[in-house]
């Protein structure tokens, strides 16, 4: 084909004719997904809506490769004439169009590639943040994926659209395998990138008539991976084409052509290049030969006995030991439980199955989780810094003295970690199913059966404890405390019909939710303390009987004897007061003289102080009594002298006490008449080693 103006004309209207549908397709998507409020349709638009950029991209180069051409026809035209000497040796100066289609191969289509990569780029890490919201419990914007309730108006545009995409990429297609007109590659896979998507949300819509919506949310999820796969294709032919020789008279091909959508949008080359890869491994033409057209010619029926067996084997359902499984057609169970062994079903997508390990232990934190394990929690620790959530405490009954006269109203606030261990019953699959799906609600990271059993968990843990009071709760009855919990839960469990079968209900964590949790850690440290002093004052007691009684054998004996020796003589004192009669006095005393009597041979035979002090108080009474009667006699003996003459003896006795006390008295000798004598004296006693002043003389005459 010659290359000229009009070559390039048309290849410059079928760029625009690409830009106009490519508008369109993405105005189309947009409206329908705003007005339709449908998700996938929204995404799918942004993709169509960047590759505007490529088709303004190729209609510019083509209108200005147009300019170029006519440019050098002019150039042409004028150097016919010889005499046209002044244009001689211009070159580019005189050919703008070809500098500037020149400055659009080198500097404008790799900007425009790095921009759409970007656009790429950004475009779907919006969307994967707009998807991660969905999954994220902290979502405060509320983030929703709509799917439009308008499905068959959705598949009948997706299928319209995609098709009329895929036919005009292979119009362009057909076109770029001239050579002058390959820069179209880059045009036609972008809208076999439209196409491909358009057809992976029809696929979608098409399940969702199933009442299956999970496929389009995949579709929504893999419209940005797309994205991002097709970026990183530009990035890498960016990078290659940096590095690529240039050769003379062949176009350079951009960034944003991506060979992997070219393939799609030409198969018969992808055919053709197979062909080719396979010649050149065995090094003759084997496509041409007899058994690989055979195997061309059977291709379909291969195909076909394929999908045969892949029926025939997903009618077959292996059923493990521990497990049971159930058949599913459109969604509702059918037929019984099938236990283990070999189950037989309609292949897919006329019937699916459902097996279940009924012997697997589930667990269900009833409360809140820790970030992190530790061997210990205290009460003091901080739960929202320790916790993924923050805590949400149960009320209990604040008095442990209501039947007492307390008040039934003081309530309390408790902090309760409970975990639920559970698994599927063995004749409750059925209700299992029936009960919930597995399916993850959005914002939770709980199925939607883990959602109804920890409300129903959670309703009967919450009534449960506030028939408890907290004394009862954070005591040594928790355990019983638990088993009650566990069988009025199971009794729920049952008639909600759960299918489900309580393991254990444990209650690992327990503390008080306010802040005079102190106050309960008071009360542990007094009971230790109380019971380190009745310790002590035991031992102190035990020391002192032993000390006391001698033989440490002997101290109960003791103890007992001494009892029943004041209890006798309390009785004897009662009896006394009382004027009882004396038989009944002196029957008391014997009875108390005999207690006395085995208390103190008890006592001496333990030797101890008691004994001791016995045996000191006899000798002590012996001595007193002994100086007594020694007194007695003497003063019996004075008496005598006292009546023979008793002048002499107050006398005698006088001078006897004088001479007694006058030795250790200070005595003064006045040798003048004592009445013109005033004495005015301190009677007080110097200590000469303290008071040196008094002590020395003092010579009143020296100088």
């Amino acid at each position: 084909m010659r290359v000229d103006h009009q070559a390039c004309q048309k290849a410059a209207s079928t760029a625009g004719s690409g830009l106009l549908l490519q508008i369109l397709i993405a105005a189309i998507l947009l409206i329908f997904g705003l007005l339709a409020k449908d998700t996938s349709f929204i995404f799918a638009s942004l993709w169509v809506w960047i590759g505007v950029v490529v088709w303004v991209g190729i209609l510019v180069l083509y209108y200005q490769q147009k300019l170029e051409r006519l440019e050098a026809l002019e150039e042409s035209e004028l150097s016919i004439d010889t005499n046209a000497s002044m244009f001689d040796g211009a070159g580019e100066n005189i050919r703008p169009a070809a500098k500037r289609l020149k400055l659009l191969h080198k500097w404008v289509m790799p900007s425009v590639s790095v921009i759409l990569a970007l656009l790429l780029a950004f475009t779907a890490y919006l969307l994967i943040g707009h998807l991660r919201l969905l999954e994220s419990p902290d979502d405060t914007l509320r983030t929703s994926l709509h799917l439009t309730s308008l499905t068959g108006w959705a598949l009948a545009i997706s299928l319209a659209l995609g098709l009329t995409g895929f036919i005009f990429s292979r119009f362009v297609a057909g076109m770029a395998k001239v050579p002058n007109w390959t820069n179209l590659r880059g045009g036609s896979s972008w809208m076999v990138g439209n196409t491909i998507l358009l057809s992976a949300i029809a696929v979608g819509l098409v399940f969702r008539f199933f009442d299956n919506d999970a496929v389009l949310v995949w579709v929504c999820w893999a419209i940005p991976v797309f994205m991002i796969a097709v970026c990183v294709e530009i990035l890498i032919n960016f990078a290659l084409n940096l590095y690529r020789p240039r050769i003379a008279g062949q176009l350079p091909r951009p960034a944003f052509d991506s060979k992997t959508l070219s393939l799609l949008a030409a198969p018969d080359s992808f055919v053709r290049s197979i062909n080719e890869a396979i010649n050149y491994q065995f090094g003759f033409d084997i496509t041409s030969s007899w058994g690989y057209q055979l195997l061309l010619r059977s291709f379909a029926w291969l195909i076909a006995l394929a999908i045969i067996a892949l029926l025939a084997v997903d009618t077959m359902v292996i059923v493990e030991p521990t497990q049971q499984a159930v058949r599913l057609r459109q969604g509702a169970i059918v037929g019984d439980v099938h236990g283990p062994g070999l189950m037989w079903k309609l292949p897919w997508p006329i019937e699916s199955e459902v097996i279940e390990d009924v012997s697997r232990m589930r667990e269900l934190s009833l409360t809140f989780d820790w970030k992190e394990e530790r061997p210990v929690y205290l009460w003091s620790d901080s739960l929202q810094t320790l916790t993924v959530t923050k805590p949400k405490p149960f009320i209990v009954t604040g008095s442990s003295n209501a039947e007492e006269g307390g008040s039934e109203d003081v309530l309390a606030l408790l902090d309760v970690r409970a975990v639920l261990q559970y698994r599927i019953s063995q004749d409750g699959l059925l209700d299992w199913l029936t009960f919930g799906s597995d399916a993850i609600e959005r914002r939770s990271q709980r199925t939607q059966r883990e959602i109804g059993l920890l409300a129903i968990a959670q309703q009967s843990l919450t009534t449960m404890l506030q028939t408890k009071t907290l004394e009862e709760i954070i005591s040594s009855d928790r355990a019983n405390f638990t088993t009650e919990v566990t069988t009025e839960l199971q009794a729920k469990f049952d008639s909600f019909g759960t299918g489900v079968e309580i393991v254990s209900l444990t209650l690992p964590f327990l503390k008080p939710a306010s802040g005079d949790r102190a106050t309960f850690e008071g009360v542990s440290v007094s009971r230790q303390a109380e019971s380190r002093l009745i310790s002590a004052a035991q031992g102190w007691a035990d020391n002192i009987l032993t000390y006391s009684v001698g033989d440490g054998a002997l101290v109960d004996a003791v103890i007992e004897a001494v009892d029943a020796y004041n209890a006798t003589r309390s009785k004897w004192d009662a009896l006394r007061v009382a004027n009882a009669s004396d038989e009944e006095i002196q029957s008391a005393l014997v009875t108390m003289d005999s207690k006395e009597t085995n208390a103190m041979s008890l006592l001496r035979k333990g030797n101890g102080a008691a004994s001791i002090r016995i045996d000191n108080a006899h000798v002590t009474r012996w001595v007193e009594m002994l100086n007594a009667r020694s007194r007695a006699s003497k003063v019996r003996g004075q008496i005598t002298a006292y009546e023979a003459s008793p002048e002499i003896y107050r006398q005698r006795t006088y001078m006897a006490v004088l001479a007694r006390r006058l030795p250790q008295l200070r005595k003064y000798i006045v040798g003048i008449d004592p009445n013109r004598v005033n004495i005015d004296l301190e009677l007080q006693t110097i200590n000469p080693l303290l008071n040196f002043s008094e002590s020395i003389e003092v010579d009143q005459g020296a100088n």
